[in-house]
């Protein structure tokens, strides 16, 4: 049992009042659906872009006094700054984003004994020798990278939290913000799709990503006393952003000839990227008690 009422597991209250910030992006929205399909009495907020049931939320207001009013018993953090070129070129934005806008968050789930859930990147680790356990040293080699480990330090102090790193986040139903999105668009309209050829990740499905926390917070392998503190969550396979797009094409009929691969140095990006990045999903596929995630079963 966990701390609370004698014979009471408080594990199983966490998904009584859950809310999610930042509702209206990818990884928000996944999460909000979810729990609305199964029938919990989610709340969630967005900032510009206004979706059905969802509250106003300037994260850089008095978001305190917001989660005080609210009385989550789980907050989703989903909201942040994730245009990794735009980051780099505006790292005072990026910090105040990503870093200042946790302090409150933190320290009112800190008061109150509530669980955070946090989500960062494959992009703190420096792409030399990806895919990445849990366990392996961060060096975040871009602003946003760099962002998101000084947010994962911030929520760990928590006692208790899930720091879920993802990557490649695809999806479609939530928002069109994602390289998937981006793929069919093209597909569709033959339009030339340019991809960088040379950096690989392991992409995380937004719907899996939520299912499969949801999960594991619904029985306690998440927030709390005996989940892991930091998770990878991330579909077996390493691809590339062009074989991506192929296997996209190939799944909805498409001219994979529109698909171009070039080097990082053509495409003249202004962060670095890990080019070898990714994340290893051994602890998550024990958790869950499953014996494989395929991308292709997720992209199908």
């Amino acid at each position: 049992m966990s701390e609370g009422a004698p014979g009471v597991d408080v594990r199983s209250n966490l998904l009584e009042r859950p809310l999610v910030l930042g509702g209206s992006g990818l990884v928000g929205g996944a999460f909000y659906r979810a729990l609305s399909e199964r029938g919990h009495a989610v709340r969630g907020t967005f900032h510009t872009r206004p979706s059905e049931g969802l509250e106003p939320l300037d994260l850089a207001g008095d978001t305190a006094a917001y989660l005080a009013s609210v009385r989550p018993s789980l907050v989703i953090l989903a909201s942040a700054l994730t245009h990794v070129d735009y980051c780099e070129t505006h790292p005072e934005e990026t910090r105040a984003r990503n870093v200042d806008a946790l302090e409150p968050i933190v320290g009112w789930c800190a008061e109150r004994g509530v669980p955070l859930v946090f989500f960062s990147t494959d992009y703190v680790f420096d792409g030399a020798a990806g895919p990445y356990a849990e366990d392996a040293p961060p060096r975040p080699i871009n602003v946003y990278g760099g962002s998101k480990l000084e947010g994962e330090r911030w929520v760990g102090a928590l006692s208790r939290c899930a720091v879920l790193r993802i990557t490649n986040v695809f999806d479609v139903g939530h928002d069109t913000k994602n390289f998937l999105h981006r793929c069919v668009e093209h597909l569709r309209d033959r339009c030339p799709l340019v991809v960088p050829c040379d950096q690989w990740a392991t992409p995380t499905s937004a719907t899996w990503l939520a299912t499969q926390t949801l999960d594991l917070i619904g029985r306690g392998g998440l927030c709390g006393p005996q989940g892991p503190r930091t998770l990878h969550v991330a579909c077996d396979d390493l691809v590339s952003r062009a074989e991506f797009a192929c296997r996209v094409a190939d799944r909805l009929g498409g001219d994979a000839s529109l698909i171009e691969g070039r080097s990082s140095e053509r495409l003249g990006q202004a962060a670095p990227r890990p080019r070898r990045g990714g994340l290893r999903n051994d602890l998550l596929k024990r958790l869950l008690g499953v014996g494989a995630l395929p991308l292709d079963e997720a992209l199908d």
